[in-house]
């Protein structure tokens, strides 16, 4: 039963660094076509969710890695 859950958090964890990297695609960097608040959010959301999406995927990886949760 262990294996099973190592085993799923291999294939979440490698998934979740997929959605990071696609994330990180949606990242904008001109802050030229709009108000300054815009670009800074523009900016700020996306990196949150990569962010938050490669934490997730270092977390599963390393139970998957060790068996361990914390």
């Amino acid at each position: 039963m262990m294996v099973l859950r190592r085993a799923m958090g291999a294939i979440l964890g490698l998934l979740l660094v997929v959605a990071g990297l696609v994330v990180a695609g949606y990242i904008e960097f001109d802050f030229t076509r709009g108000h300054l608040l815009s670009g800074a959010v523009g900016l700020l959301v996306p990196t949150v969710l990569m962010l938050s999406a490669f934490y997730m995927a270092f977390r599963m990886l390393k139970f998957a890695a060790t068996g361990k949760n914390q």
